[in-house]
């Protein structure tokens, strides 16, 4: 699967009905909740509603495709034994956390 294909079916998704996913910590630190939404052409990340724990963050999170394109292109290399690439992932966006959940959630790679 490529980037635009995830990225526009969880738009549609979300487009549909907001919904609520967790992250995908990599040591075992407790996953959070959080809301995904979509305003105008991107993905918007707020506090979960209906799951605990959730997301700390004091306004919502605008996740743009270009964002989400990035991560993804740093985790097919991590996926593909780069270790350096998540941490390339985290220099260039504060989003990471939530782009890797949504990576998850759109692959099915839910744990």
């Amino acid at each position: 699967m490529d980037a635009i294909y995830l990225w526009e079916n969880l738009r549609a998704k979300a487009s549909l009905s907001e919904f609520e996913i967790h992250t995908v910590p990599q040591n075992k630190s407790i996953p959070l909740w959080f809301l995904v939404g979509v305003k105008d052409k991107h993905l918007v990340i707020k506090k979960a509603k209906n799951h605990t724990p959730s997301i700390k963050i004091s306004m919502d999170r605008v996740i743009t495709y270009k964002d989400f394109e990035f991560v993804y292109r740093c985790n097919e290399r991590w996926l593909k034994g780069d270790p350096n690439s998540r941490q390339d992932a985290v220099k260039k966006s504060q989003n990471t956390a939530y782009i890797y959940a949504l990576i998850a959630e759109a692959t099915n790679q839910r744990v």
